[in-house]
């Protein structure tokens, strides 16, 4: 009996002996894949860090969220991650720096083999995070910039308020906030023998954050750099720009449409290769081969319709005016057309032009007192695209009227002069309240915008104007605008100032859309070769005026003037500024609004800033606010400008 009991406990040893080796197995399993999942997070981190930073470095080298995506993936592609297990986003840096980090979170999962024993679980989900912080120093980190070594440097009076929340606010004078007025920022820079003055504490970090105030010079940090040196250097030749000169043409038969055949009608003037008929009220003129035609003058009496037609590109030659005068006229023939005595419309006409080359010469009778090229006081103008426009006087809009140049294409050119009579003399644009002008874009290969003259909707309150699309915009004078203004994007070198109500006028509904001026991609470069001569915006280069709303301007995101929205006179002999005034409100500006030698002041309550994503920057000789203004940027520094970047990973 004893010895079959100690078999029975050699049994137990036994059981117990299975059921320990198995925990042991089991604990090993664990021990084994706890190390390889730690082995796992080190590794996933390891990815984590090198795609925050090689994100970094490419959004602050390209400023798009584009490129951080794309750097990121191929971070993922190298080291075998699936695209979809990484994720990349901009925010502000967990160091409560206010600097702009790029955060990339890599998540990994680790099979699980011996511990499954335990578990119903396949595998273990590893994730890490990693921060690249876009660090900039010295002047790059400062948005606001007052560069002059005397004067008011940046003041504020009047419940004024100055919010840079992730950026520095540096003046190499003074920092003046009164009582009721403040300053938001992480730092103030200043240069002036004694600290900011500061009523009721105006100067406060923002939430979360510390204020740093320290004497330090502030240099220009855009002073003699080629995105400042290259569009400048054109503004010569832009200033050399002359208007072109009208065509020469002789001979050719006048002629006057109207209801009758009779003797001296169009039947037996047109020129040869050309035959005209009348049915009912429309005439129709069909034109065979490419010419040249020659004409005289062309001119229609109200209620008829006049129909152009040509199968075959021509030549078509006009020693006089084409008057459309109250009733409906179609050129549906391509080609060249030299119109020696200008353009006309009135009377409610409807007129229409294909697609050419239109080398238009001054009127030679009186519109709106001047001798314009294009004369539209008719209801309608089109001219159809793609096409070429060289008008040696400019054009005028007649208010409520519409004129539509190069429409449906984006390859049109343009080389616009002035009117050289009456009054005024000096305008390429004369455009009248409620006119409708819309030019189709010049983005084709050779394609120019070149003005010879001023930009004039001054009184053109309640018009719609939209220029188009270029590489180079090329304006030998002024540019001052009433009504609402569309900027197709590229580079606008403004010989002369930029005015938007100096004259009175605000913002318009064009097209649906409430529009004071839009631009997408845009930048001025502005001489101030001439200053406004008088009110709210006398002597300055750059003026928002008179209750002003809903513009936004948006720099350039490559090219040679990448993030710069508004280039001023960069001579030390021009201290023409900027003023935003009299209410302007709702302004947007995105980039560096740089005038060095003038001051920027905003008055009379009105708002500028940036709008989401977007980024403003304000360097002047001075900054003044007054009278219940404020000034907004959350930039954290001069983005793809900034000279003085580092990239560091922070968490």
């Amino acid at each position: 009996m004893f010895g079959k009991r100690r078999l029975d406990n050699r049994g137990t040893v036994t059981i117990f002996a299975a059921v320990a080796f198995t925990l042991l197995i089991g604990f090993a399993g664990l021990v084994t894949e706890y190390g390889s999942a730690v082995l796992a997070r080190e590794d996933t981190q390891r990815v984590a860090d090198l795609a925050a930073y090689s994100g970094a470095l490419a959004y602050n080298t390209a400023g798009t969220t584009a490129a951080l995506d794309t750097a990121v993936d191929r971070i993922a592609t190298l080291n075998g991650i699936a695209i979809g297990d990484m994720a990349a986003s901009v925010g502000t840096s967990p160091s409560g720096d206010g600097n702009t980090a790029v955060e990339v979170t890599v998540t990994t999962q680790v099979p699980l083999a011996l511990a499954h024993v335990f578990s119903t679980a396949t595998q273990l989900t590893v994730t890490a995070s990693a921060y690249a912080e876009i660090k900039s120093s010295g002047a790059g980190n400062a948005c606001v910039i007052a560069l002059n070594t005397a004067g008011t440097g940046v003041t504020l009076s009047g419940g004024t308020a100055l919010n840079a929340p992730a950026c520095a606010v540096a003046s190499n004078y003074s920092v003046t906030v009164p009582c009721g007025t403040s300053i938001t920022t992480i730092v103030v820079n200043y240069d002036s023998s004694s600290a900011p003055s500061e009523g009721c504490s105006g100067i406060q970090p923002p939430s979360g954050k510390t204020l740093s105030i320290a004497k330090k010079l502030t240099s220009d940090p855009l002073a003699g750099t080629s995105p400042i040196t290259t569009p400048v250097a054109h503004i010569s030749t832009v200033a050399a720009m002359t208007a072109p000169s009208a065509p020469t043409v002789t001979g050719g038969n006048n002629l006057n449409f109207a209801y009758s055949t009779g003797s001296g009608t169009p039947t037996a003037l047109v020129p040869a290769g050309c035959s005209a008929s009348l049915s009912g009220s429309t005439w129709t003129v069909a034109c065979t081969g490419a010419g040249p035609f020659n004409f005289g003058y062309i001119n229609l009496q109200g209620g008829i319709t006049v129909n152009f037609t040509n199968a075959t590109s021509a030549t078509y030659n006009f020693s006089g005016y084409v008057c459309d005068c109250g009733a409906a006229l179609h050129f549906g023939g391509t080609g060249t057309y030299n119109m020696a005595g200008g353009v006309q419309t009135g009377g409610g006409s409807t007129t229409t032009f294909a697609a050419g080359t239109y080398n238009i010469g001054p009127s030679t009778s009186n519109c709106s007192y001047g001798n314009y090229s294009i004369c539209n006081t008719g209801s309608s103008l089109t001219f159809a695209g793609p096409s070429t426009f060289v008008l040696s006087n400019g054009i005028y809009n007649s208010g409520g009227e519409t004129l539509t140049m190069g429409s449906g294409s984006t390859s049109n050119s343009y080389n616009i002069g002035k009117n050289t009579t009456g009054s005024p003399t000096g305008d390429a644009f004369n455009l009248g309240g409620g006119s409708i002008t819309t030019l189709g874009n010049a983005t084709g290969s050779g394609d120019l915008f070149q003005v010879v003259g001023m930009i004039d909707v001054s009184s053109g309150g309640g018009s719609c104007l939209t220029l188009p699309a270029a590489t180079a915009h090329d304006i030998n004078g002024n540019f001052s605008t009433a009504g609402g203004t569309t900027l197709g994007a590229g580079v606008y070198t403004v010989n002369g100032y930029v005015a938007l109500g100096a004259n009175g006028g605000g913002d318009v509904t064009c097209g649906g859309t409430d529009v004071g001026m839009n631009g997408n991609g845009v930048t001025f470069v502005i001489s101030a070769v001439s200053t406004i001569a008088s009110g709210t915006c006398s002597g300055t280069a750059f003026c928002l005026a008179a209750g002003y709303s809903n513009v936004t301007l948006v720099a350039p995101s490559s090219g040679t003037t990448e993030d710069l929205v508004v280039i001023g006179p960069t001579s030390s002999s021009n201290t023409a500024g900027a003023t935003f005034a009299e209410g302007a409100s709702n302004t947007s500006l995105s980039g560096v609004f740089y005038v060095p030698y003038g001051p920027v002041t905003l008055s009379g309550g009105s708002s500028v800033g940036n709008g989401t994503g977007q980024c403003l920057e304000v360097i002047g000789s001075q900054v003044t606010q007054t009278g219940g203004t404020t000034l907004a940027t959350t930039c954290s520094g001069l983005g793809g400008l900034s000279t003085t970047t580092s990239i560091v990973l922070v968490q």
